[in-house]
């Protein structure tokens, strides 16, 4: 693989970036997104904060219910997370959730929302679909190491890097780390690199 071509991926990579209404709408390390930029995204009214919505009858149930073990095709990780400290503060939700957020604040919010998330997923899917495993672990590998190299030059360690690798792997490969290691009988500290 040439440089041409990661630099291709990365192009990619970078189109592949969940933006609503020009806000970049980040995740944590477990592909949770946060309520908080989505929150911005949708005119960010008062009356439409994350935490009105999490206290109302309906989004609770669906807590719940996304809590249970036997709903399928979930990994195991809480639908909602709250991150108080550093610079990914906010609250954190499921997919499932940010759809019920987006419809919880109004029709054209929560057509904007399926819209974006359907056009990230098809550009992941072409892209995955055009490379091999062994091209898309190399490729993940080279963009990898570019990342965290400029993390590390930046002094970023720990929770930085498991979101840097999760935020490559991905769309590359349509999964986090820890989902990919478990997907191929890893051990969970085993690494994914060749």
């Amino acid at each position: 693989m040439n440089l041409r071509h990661i630099n291709k991926l990365c192009k990619l990579k970078n189109k592949c970036n969940l933006i609503i209404e020009k806000i970049a709408i980040r995740q944590d390390a477990q592909g949770r997104f946060c309520l908080n930029d989505l929150h911005k995204a949708s005119g960010g009214a008062k009356r439409h904060a994350p935490n009105e919505w999490l206290r109302n009858k309906q989004t609770i149930e669906l807590i719940k219910e996304l809590s249970k073990p036997e709903i399928s095709g979930l990994e195991q990780i809480q639908p909602v997370s709250v991150i108080h400290e550093g610079n990914n503060q906010g609250t954190y939700v499921a997919k499932e959730l940010v759809y019920a957020y987006a419809m919880w604040i109004s029709a054209w919010f929560h057509i904007l929302v399926i819209r974006t998330f359907d056009a990230v997923v098809t550009q992941a899917l072409k892209m995955t679909e055009a490379l091999t495993w062994d091209q898309q672990r190399q490729a993940g590998k080279e963009v990898r190491a570019n990342f965290t190299g400029t993390l590390k030059d930046h002094g970023v360690t720990g929770f930085g890097y498991a979101q840097c690798t999760n935020g490559i792997y991905r769309p590359l490969f349509g999964a986090t780390a820890a989902k990919l290691k478990q997907e191929r009988g890893l051990d969970k500290n085993a690494s994914l690199q060749i």
